[in-house]
């Protein structure tokens, strides 16, 4: 029964950061790889513990970096030079992320990053591992995406119209006022003469 519970403790686990402000269910399989946080900026790191190829383990790690996101794409100076720009879905919002196809020590290299405007600091999703697993790579991401919780600094659609209609409104009672003031002193004036 212990390994079931183990086992049951693997499949369930959430990443969390309460400085950064989000959390996330991991992929299954995955366990803390602590030697992905010696790169700069990295603040969590998993890897799978039984790969998939023998070419090596899928790696996903949190980057923080270290300011908000504005809305807007990403531009092409902000990718490697050989990737391609990618679109996620997240809490109805698309946000922007990146592939590109390198190689390590020879070995095919798929790496996949999502930035992801949270209200706090903005992190960046990393996943990487051996190109033969990059469709599997791709649907870890989207799902690991769709799982992450966390407020962010970009408006809906409805909050905008609604901060818009609030500018209206003052604008509006603003030019009433104004509109209420000159009459009332047209008719003072009138009265005195």
């Amino acid at each position: 029964m212990t390994p079931l519970v183990a086992s049951m403790g693997l499949l369930l686990q959430i990443a969390t950061n309460s400085d950064l402000g989000y959390r996330f269910t991991l992929p299954d399989g995955f366990i803390g790889f602590p030697e992905g946080r010696s790169q700069r900026d990295v603040v969590d790191c998993w890897s799978e513990l039984m790969p998939y190829s023998q070419n090596g383990a899928l790696v996903l790690c949190v980057q923080r970096m270290r300011g908000r996101l504005a809305r807007g794409r990403m531009k092409r100076e902000d990718m490697p030079p050989t990737a391609q720009l990618l679109t996620y879905k997240w809490k109805g919002f698309e946000i922007d992320g990146f592939r590109a196809d390198t190689a390590q020590a020879r070995t095919p290299v798929v790496i996949l990053a999502v930035q992801v405007p949270l209200r706090r600091e903005a992190i960046q999703l990393i996943l990487a591992g051996p190109r033969d697993q990059a469709q599997r790579a791709e649907a870890i991401m989207t799902s690991t995406i769709a799982s992450l919780e966390g407020e962010t600094n970009w408006l809906t659609s409805t909050e905008r119209a609604g901060r818009f209609g609030n500018i209206v409104g003052w604008v509006l009672g603003i030019a009433a006022g104004v509109i209420l003031i000159r009459i009332w002193r047209a008719r003072q004036q009138a009265r005195a003469a």
